[in-house]
């Protein structure tokens, strides 16, 4: 059976909806670990499937400031760590969201605060028929891709999509459905009326979504394995 080994903080981004799905439909034992803590950078070297998730934590700044966790500085550099010996080993990556930033920084990219934050059921350039979809945009940060990365979509503020070696980043939710997306906007302390379109449209193509997910983590997941 394969090991996919999930980083995520404990609540907020953590929720695995339509990537779940696939993982289940594909056979993966799925494990935990949690970014708060300092992981070694050797945890993840059993595993056939590291997938980073979102946070409300920022890779724009150091994150040592007084209101920030006091752990957060040294726990994400402890998992750039995870990420750069994984890419060293050139083994399957996912990072969405945060994630994507994260590996980015970690690989040399840079990641920077936005004006504002970007909120947007968007379909980016590209020419991976797997990414050309609506995905759900909600960051205020954005990456751009490391040098010896390959740009794969772009949205017309930011990049959204790269790859390097067979670690994939996107920028997007593929793993949301409506009442993960309800939740995030909550968690992030958005109003409700704000969060309201959004929603509705993630309920109004609930099929269609799933259906592009599954397709984008079976393309992701043939490129990184062959």
């Amino acid at each position: 059976m394969p090991r996919a080994l999930v980083i995520a903080n404990p609540r907020v981004g953590a929720e695995l909806g339509h990537l779940g799905t696939w993982l289940n439909a594909r056979g993966f034992d799925i494990e935990r670990l949690t970014r708060d803590d300092i992981l070694p950078a050797e945890c993840a070297d059993d595993a056939d499937l590291l997938i980073l998730l979102g946070s409300v934590w920022t890779m724009s700044r150091t994150m040592d400031g007084p209101a920030d966790p006091p752990h957060a500085a040294a726990a994400i550099a402890a998992e750039e760590d995870v990420v750069r010996r994984r890419v060293a080993q050139d083994r399957p990556t996912l990072g969405i969201c945060f994630g994507a930033q994260l590996l980015s920084h970690a690989l040399g990219g840079e990641v920077r605060r936005q004006d504002r934050a970007y909120i947007a059921w968007e379909s980016p350039d590209t020419s991976v028929a797997e990414l050309r979809a609506p995905w759900m945009l909600l960051h205020e940060d954005a990456f751009s891709v490391p040098r010896v990365g390959e740009l794969l979509a772009e949205a017309h503020h930011a990049p959204v999509a790269y790859r390097v070696g067979s670690a994939w980043g996107v920028q997007f939710h593929p793993e949301v459905d409506a009442d993960i997306l309800a939740r995030m906007f909550a968690d992030v302390g958005y109003d409700p009326e704000c969060a309201r379109p959004y929603v509705a449209e993630a309920k109004r193509r609930a099929d269609a979504l799933q259906g592009q997910a599954i397709a984008l983590f079976d393309r992701f997941w043939s490129d990184s394995t062959t």
